[in-house]
């Protein structure tokens, strides 16, 4: 029974804890680091490129924090890719604090909810991964 206790213990507080352990020592020294008033990281260009849940950012560009550490946004150094979803490299791309993907610049073509959307254009979804927005062929 106690050994069951514990493993609930440990489960429950690995559900609340930060998923991503991010802090200053990704920044470019030097730059003008932000920080939420509990002290965690909010935004800070990147000294280096650096994988960042799955994103590959890029070097001396801002990155922005959720408060538990989870990727808000950053501009990405390669071409990322979610869900079918071709993000352009060298742009910014951005997440909701589930994970979620809100908003990139499209790489190349793709259909969302039956609309057509253009690549090198902007694409913004709901968080429940319908089309916002984006632009379609003309």
């Amino acid at each position: 029974m106690k050994t069951m206790v514990l493993v609930l213990s440990l489960l429950l507080a690995l559900d609340v804890a930060p998923t991503l352990g991010i802090d200053a020592s990704v920044c470019n020294p030097g730059s003008t680091i932000s920080y939420y008033p509990n002290g965690q990281l909010k935004s800070c260009p990147l000294k280096d490129i650096t994988l960042i849940g799955g994103v590959r950012c890029n070097m001396h560009a801002e990155a922005e924090f959720y408060e538990l550490g989870m990727l808000k946004s950053c501009v990405t150094s390669d071409f990322f890719i979610y869900e079918g979803i071709f993000c352009n490299e060298y742009s910014t791309v951005s997440f909701y604090e589930s994970g979620k993907l809100e908003s990139c610049i499209l790489s190349r073509r793709v259909d969302v909810d039956g609309k057509v959307c253009v690549e090198m254009e902007p694409i913004s979804l709901f968080e429940n991964g319908n089309l916002k927005s984006c632009s379609t062929p003309h």
